[in-house]
């Protein structure tokens, strides 16, 4: 075979093939007798007919493709040895023309991956703090989550709970009835300009206005419309805190009040520390990737988008949502979704060549054991249902996503070490913020 090649992007050739004709008229005869055992000929045995009234038949194209599909893989290979190329994915040979049979296929190649200077990266966790303030805000989310709505007589103001009945007619001349809807009266409240017209009004009242609804509301009979409400205000709550003291702290799970504090405390120190520490590795893997240098085909975006989209399409299904329907919400395209993905795309997809180069070069591994300690620990985390899971886990491709998953978290690691990211844990300073209200 004559064999050409040409790089026709960033790892990407395309070879161009002739393959002599006596390399053909064997496999070509072959494919004949093929198309004939399922076409066959009147007045021929299935298989049996005469090469030149087949090709009558069936036509040239259809022969010649037929003859690709047995031997063109072998040829492709060929080509690939040849040229010494490693395919990053499957290539499809063209016909570009017949006699000389002569054929091209664009090949993907491996990315290209060249570290920078990355011993030389630096980075320095932030320190945690955890205030008396964040004690304080958090003890008035639970004053908040046990609050009771008390009846009262005076006019709605921003902050209450109404109950209303509310009747219309939307410009497109629908109307719109909703009985006995309660409602917090807020700043957020959809749409704008609803709360707003809300707050004056005293029990028993009605009061008539005018909103407009944004075109992405969930209820589709009211997105975009403008609506004339009369509403009546049947009934006004003002919410009513609880009172500070081990009872509601018991409620939360705590021994007593002093309890729910050392927790939320520890708490709020773990999760700072865990922030710090991620915020420390994105810095560290950010500098890997800006340090490196990269080549790579536009099929591995391609294939990282479609990661992307089938990882969202997934978590849409897992609340109860269709693909289908958000993009009808949203009012975009397949193509306007999958173009807004492909920034996040590249840039997973740079992380996670220079990450496996990283490894590489560290000679991080991952071996059995390793891998059968890990199935362990997450098995275990399930309790009762731990043989059940393991027996999952191990399964051929789940197998290998606890090794890949394990073999990334052991760089990672790694290259926060090398930055000086956990050479030690972030001090934690707890402070008292002066005058901060005391519970």
């Amino acid at each position: 075979m004559n064999i050409t090649s040409e790089k026709t992007g960033p790892c990407q050739y395309t070879l161009t093939i002739e393959v002599e004709q006596e390399r053909v008229e064997t496999p070509l005869r072959q494919a004949a007798e093929r198309i004939n055992r399922y076409r066959p000929l009147p007045g021929f045995r299935p298989g049996k007919a005469p090469f030149a009234m087949i090709e009558r038949q069936v036509g040239k194209d259809i022969l010649y493709r037929e003859m690709l599909d047995k031997v063109g893989n072998d040829w492709y290979k060929e080509a690939l040895e040849h040229n010494k190329l490693e395919p990053y994915a499957q290539g499809e040979l063209d016909i570009v023309q017949l006699e000389p049979l002569t054929l091209k296929v664009v090949v993907p190649t491996e990315p290209i991956v060249t570290l920078g200077d990355y011993k030389s990266i630096k980075v320095t966790p932030k320190t945690v703090e955890v205030t008396q303030a964040d004690i304080d805000e958090s003890l008035t989310r639970l004053q908040e989550a046990n609050a009771l709505w008390q009846p009262v007589e005076h006019e709605v103001m921003l902050g209450n709970q109404v109950v209303i009945d509310a009747t219309g007619t939307s410009d497109d001349g629908k109307p719109v009835e909703q009985r006995d809807v309660t409602l917090e009266v807020t700043e957020q409240l959809t749409p704008d300009g609803f709360a707003q017209n809300l707050t004056g009004i005293k029990p028993g009242e009605t009061k008539e206005f005018d909103v407009d609804y944004p075109a992405d509301f969930r209820d589709q009979s009211l997105a975009g419309k403008h609506v004339h409400f009369a509403v009546t205000v049947k009934a006004v709550k003002e919410k009513e805190l609880p009172q500070l003291s081990d009872e509601l702290a018991k409620g939360a799970g705590a021994e007593d009040l002093a309890d729910y504090k050392a927790k939320v405390r520890e708490q709020l120190q773990k999760q700072r520390e865990q922030e710090s520490h991620d915020q420390a590795l994105d810095q560290a893997l950010d500098a890997l990737v800006t340090g490196a240098t990269l080549e790579y085909p536009a099929v591995a975006v391609e294939q990282e988008v479609d990661d992307l989209l089938r990882s969202f399409a997934e978590r849409l299904a897992s609340q109860g949502f269709t693909m289908e329907g958000y993009l009808q919400l949203t009012k975009k395209t397949p193509a306007q979704l999958r173009e807004e993905r492909r920034g996040p795309a590249e840039e997973r997809l740079k992380r996670g060549l220079v990450l496996v180069e990283f490894a590489k070069a560290e000679g991080i591994q991952v071996s059995k054991e390793e891998t059968e300690q890990e199935i362990t620990r997450v098995a275990e985390s399930f309790g009762e249902n731990a043989e059940s899971v393991r027996q999952a886990l191990t399964t051929d491709g789940s197998l290998r996503g606890v090794a890949s998953d394990l073999f990334r978290r052991k760089a990672l690691d790694r290259l926060l070490e090398l930055a000086g990211g956990t050479s030690k844990k972030p001090e934690t300073q707890i402070e008292e913020t002066p005058g901060a209200a005391k519970a």
